[in-house]
């Protein structure tokens, strides 16, 4: 087994999707636009906060900061509903750090948010390493994102997986070395199925597939 798991957030742990989009509906309703289905929202969700707002005002990312700050800052005084954990990420999380598995958290959401969300969906205290966004001067998918968290948790890419489910994710495992585990049931943006180790649907299956693996694939 990995000695080390690395989560994506958003889309992986916590479905963030309908807040996401509520609070994008109230910036296009000020600006006299109608309001977008969640599902129309996804496709952004992964790409970056600031292109994330262009895309769904239909505005040059160059324009989004300002519209960009009012979002964080409405995201930042809504309390984050428990209800929108993944069945089962709690449970998962908490036997991998009983079983000894160290566990880090690699976000693009800035940390004020990201430490928000973990605190109010009681997940912070599972994560022994957070990389969160503008920790960095770069974000996922650099392969610096990565290795700051497993730095921290002492840990080398060849022992690590990490679990996302986009392609954001997909390319920050490749990058950093090390393997990847796609969860399904979040936002999939386009990941390569073919290359990826494992494919959870539900977050307990980690278990067992997991057990199935009997060495762990060699990176060049």
């Amino acid at each position: 087994m990995y000695s080390t798991i690395v989560y994506d957030l958003d889309g992986t742990l916590v479905d963030s999707a309908a807040t996401v989009a509520a609070l994008l509906n109230g910036l296009r309703a000020e600006q006299a636009l109608p309001p977008l289905a969640r599902d129309d929202y996804l496709p952004w969700l992964s790409v970056g906060g600031k292109a994330m707002v262009a895309a769904a005002l239909g505005i040059p990312e160059g324009d989004a900061q300002p519209f960009l700050e009012r979002f964080r800052a409405s995201y930042q005084a809504l309390p984050t509903d428990p209800a929108t954990l993944y069945p089962a990420a709690r449970e998962t999380l908490a036997r991998l750090r009983a079983a000894g598995t160290r566990l880090g958290l690699c976000t693009n959401k800035p940390r004020p948010l990201a430490e928000k969300v973990l605190a109010e969906t009681g997940l912070g205290e599972y994560f022994s390493a957070v990389c969160a966004g503008h920790d960095l001067p770069t974000a996922k998918p650099h392969p610096d994102n990565l290795h700051a968290c497993l730095d921290a948790l002492g840990s080398h890419p060849s022992e690590s997986l990490v679990v996302g489910d986009s392609r954001v994710d997909q390319a920050l495992a490749e990058a950093g070395g090390a393997d990847f585990a796609f969860f399904a049931g979040g936002y999939d943006d386009g990941v390569r199925k073919s290359a990826c180790t494992l494919t959870l649907r539900h977050h307990a299956e980690i278990f067992n597939l997991l057990s199935t693996i009997e060495q762990r694939p060699h990176h060049e």
